[in-house]
């Protein structure tokens, strides 16, 4: 069956929503006091999506032998909920695309954004089938366009749609989770799939799915690490935080290093095709950055993008929910 593998990378990610949603919402975010930690107390909980696969990258590279502190993960579907669950305290931290956060900011959510990551966003895409009409996002207008509400492919579809000369009230916007959104393509119940990687090598390499256009083209390519502001305020915590980013940039380097090895171990740890998995990691390393002056103004660009579109309720200021201590750290 062709659609095995976004199944499955879907299922994996079933949400357990009582674990955010009646966890005490935490409102300390001065500074974590410096000093000794015993981290042997820490529980991590880390919040992870089978799209960004932390855990397989740290598990793979070797990065989770050893660990001072214990790590919890769950797997959830996208960054929005993920978003919610750091705002709730059911998590201290996960990774998300450009659009959660500015979602997340909008909602006034509990959070902190300690950390950046680049990547080059060409894996973030505007797909159609393979025999549709369509050649630009300009022949989108008046077609369905199945998107994640407030995911990264939401921005990309909002600033794609601009640079055409269009806005969201010209297509209909069909929100739907990533597995959903496939199988809606695949049917022609939409003519277009705004997604990211690997769901988009997924549909390339399954059904010849086209990309009409690529983030790089329209947006930035950021991803974020989110923290709860619980976690933030605790010790504990904060100093497993500062060692996990350690951690993950030595991965990251790793699976830069080591690709062919790192996409056959991505295939067989998350059931997708090794094609699809190659493509993936050619063009989706997500590389730690400096969280500075040019990403902070990158990400309030997109924000006021949304609130002329209406699509978040009026501006916020993306600078008011950044941390930088982990910065200082390094």
């Amino acid at each position: 069956m062709k659609r095995l593998s976004i199944s499955r990378l879907a299922g994996a990610a079933a949400l357990a929503v009582a674990v955010f949603a009646t966890a005490a919402c935490g409102g300390d975010t001065e500074p974590a006091a410096d000093g000794p930690v015993d981290l042997s107390t820490v529980t991590l909980k880390v919040g992870d999506q089978k799209a960004i696969s932390i855990e397989v990258l740290l598990r793979a590279s070797g990065q989770l032998e050893n660990l001072p502190y214990k790590i919890e993960f769950s797997t959830f579907t996208a960054g929005p909920p993920l978003v919610e669950a750091a705002g709730a305290g059911g998590i201290d931290l996960a990774q998300v695309g450009n659009t959660p956060v500015i979602f997340g900011a909008a909602a006034n959510a509990d959070i902190k954004i300690v950390g950046a990551l680049a990547a080059t966003g060409k894996g973030d895409a505007i797909l159609v089938g393979k025999d549709s009409p369509a050649r630009a996002v300009a022949d989108l207008k008046g077609k369905k366009v199945a998107v994640t509400k407030g995911s990264s492919a939401n921005a990309n579809l909002l600033l794609q749609l601009q640079k055409a000369g269009l806005g969201l009230s010209d297509v209909e916007p069909v929100y739907l989770a990533p597995a959903d959104g496939y199988a809606a393509l695949t049917r022609g119940d939409v003519q277009a799939w705004a997604v990211w990687d690997p769901y988009t090598a997924i549909a390339e390499n399954e059904v010849g799915a086209r990309t009409i256009a690529t983030a790089d083209q329209a947006a930035n390519g950021y991803n974020f690490w989110v923290a709860s502001n619980k976690a933030v305020g605790d010790a504990g915590k904060s100093a497993a935080i500062s060692d996990f980013f350690t951690r993950y940039a030595a991965a990251t380097k790793w699976s830069s290093d080591n690709l062919d090895l790192w996409s056959t171990k991505y295939a067989e740890l998350t059931s997708i095709p090794v094609d699809a998995s190659r493509i993936t990691w050619t063009r989706s390393i997500k590389v730690p950055i400096a969280l500075d002056d040019t990403v902070v103004a990158s990400e309030q660009q997109i924000a006021d993008a949304f609130t002329k579109a209406g699509a978040i309720p009026g501006k916020i200021s993306f600078a008011d929910f950044v941390d930088n201590r982990f910065e200082q750290r390094k």
